[in-house]
């Protein structure tokens, strides 16, 4: 026999299941990127980590010019010193030397040894021959998006793009074989259209980049929408990197997108490039993480 319920019965049953989806709901981690703390990793890697697991990160996410200068047994000593502070490393920021012959190798070796299962491409192509005697502080410029005093950076063409897409893909089988993930993490350059098209765009349809860690705030810098290009790569969004960009983020949207659509797996903190979370004086970075990951929960529910 059926026993429909009353609109009271209804509403308590379904007023107790939001509840117990609320409470059984996976907690997304929370990371710091190395950049935001980059000079005390450098000067005290094992108390800069204990100071990031005391304020409540759940990860860190080392980069290249740190990690891969590690021996195999340093990269074992900064695994244990994350195993004992309950500390992950589920990514890294790699140079292009990372992704062919031995330094795909050693990125794949290093990672491996820390827990890592990303490697993060966090760099373009170069841009085009022919720059002069300044041609290496253009590139550092257009990796970062622009360069300072007003000069406009030579950029890579399209099929450079292509090129450079094509050199990710080349080292997607050994990265695959190491049960790892191919990442590509976005400065502002990506979103600026080249002769009409986004280098972004030739990215996205590369279906090797599985991981990509999203950098709102320099999204948003170079004319991008965070929440489009979540929606354009459904599946695709490991980590959001959380600046923001003259108050542009719709930060509900984003997350909304992200852990819908994207299936984000977590989050990192980042400063760099002249963006942050929110804007703070002095110069104390450990102080600036601390209070940036406060914000976030606060901005983040």
């Amino acid at each position: 026999m059926n026993h429909p319920l009353s609109r009271r019965q209804f509403c308590i049953l379904a007023a107790a299941s939001a509840s117990l989806n609320a409470q059984t709901r996976t907690r997304i981690p929370v990371g710091l990127q190395q950049t935001a703390v980059g000079r005390n990793i450098q000067q005290d890697l094992t108390g800069t980590l204990r100071a990031v697991s005391k304020m409540g990160y759940d990860i860190i996410e080392f980069s290249a010019g740190t990690f891969m200068n590690w021996t195999p047994d340093r990269a074992r000593e900064v695994r244990a010193l994350l195993d004992e502070l309950d500390l992950k490393c589920r990514s890294t920021h790699n140079e292009i030397v990372s992704f062919s012959g031995d330094g795909l190798s050693k990125a794949l070796e290093l990672n491996r040894i820390i827990s890592s299962d990303t490697l993060v491409s966090v760099r373009g192509p170069s841009p085009t021959e022919g720059l002069g005697s300044r041609g290496s502080a253009r590139r550092a410029g257009v990796a970062a998006g622009g360069l300072q005093g007003g000069s406009t950076p030579a950029r890579p063409t399209l099929d450079a793009w292509k090129r450079f897409s094509d050199q990710l893909s080349q080292a997607v089988e050994r990265i695959r074989s190491a049960r790892m993930t191919l990442g590509f993490h976005n400065h502002a350059i990506e979103f600026e259209p080249i002769e009409g098209t986004r280098p972004i765009d030739i990215l996205a349809a590369n279906r090797d980049i599985s991981s990509f860690h999203l950098n709102v705030g320099l999204c948003l810098q170079g004319g991008g929408d965070p929440v489009a290009f979540i929606n354009q790569c459904p599946g695709r969004m490991q980590a959001l990197l959380i600046q923001d960009y003259k108050g542009q983020a719709r930060w509900k949207q984003i997350f909304a997108a992200a852990e819908s659509t994207g299936r984000i797996q977590f989050y990192l903190i980042q400063r760099t490039d002249g963006l942050s979370l929110v804007q703070r004086e002095g110069d104390d970075l450990l102080d600036f993480a601390k209070k940036d990951l406060e914000y976030f929960r606060q901005l983040h529910g």
